[in-house]
């Protein structure tokens, strides 16, 4: 009799290669949704997010460990080669690059949000950089996904709004402390939440990467 659980799992390469990407789309898709959670605990205060966050970030590590032994399973087995074996390849650092995603959702989740108000310029320079961020992460994970050069493409390019929103927010925050001694804590925040959105961009752009890696042999991403 054979076992329940032997009938499900995949025999072909084709079936294979499905089931990695299936698990990499509901990876992908646990960390938009971890970052968005994770925006919306700084913005609220709420702690409960905030340890939802928390428990979803222990579901990114584990989607990445499954993962992992799932792609080096078929590569030890079926020995792919051409753009099979560049896809899989691409696997273990678009993987990393999700985890550390996730990693980062969860700083911006235990941070504390400032007294600024929302209609402050780097309060609101603060939120469009949380929005553009939350649109590149949807579009690299999407390019990878999909095998789509041109989502690549508007991906790689996206980082550069992020980048420069990031050195206002920087700049204005210096020198908001500078006059401001008391709010040093507070602005400190906000600060710390910039430099985790730039670093998601930058993992974002890592993603849209792999995919030009995997769909047209460009250099892989470090």
């Amino acid at each position: 009799m054979v076992d329940e659980s032997e009938r499900r799992l995949p025999h072909d390469f084709q079936s294979e290669i499905a089931a990695v990407r299936e698990r990499l789309s509901k990876m992908a898709e646990r960390c938009r949704a971890q970052l968005h959670l994770a925006l919306d605990a700084f913005w609220t205060g709420s702690k409960r997010k905030m340890a939802d966050v928390e428990i979803s970030d222990n579901g990114v590590d584990l989607d990445e460990k499954e993962i992992d032994e799932l792609v080096l399973g078929i590569l030890a087995v079926r020995q792919p080669v051409a753009s099979d074996l560049r896809m899989l390849t691409a696997c273990f650092k678009l993987v990393t690059d999700l985890e550390r995603i996730g990693d980062e959702a969860v700083d911006i989740a235990r941070m504390s949000v400032s007294s600024w108000p929302d209609g402050e310029p780097t309060r609101e320079r603060l939120r469009r950089m949380a929005e553009a961020t939350e649109d590149l992460v949807a579009t690299a994970t999407k390019s990878f996904l999909d095998g789509d050069v041109g989502a690549a493409e508007r991906a790689r390019q996206g980082s550069a709004p992020i980048d420069v929103l990031y050195r206002e927010i920087l700049h204005m925050s210096v020198d908001f402390m500078t006059h401001h001694p008391t709010e040093v804590v507070p602005t400190m925040s906000d600060l710390s939440v910039s430099k985790c959105l730039e670093r998601i961009a930058e993992h974002s752009v890592n993603i849209a990467e792999g995919t030009l890696f995997a769909v047209r042999g460009e250099p892989m991403p470090r």
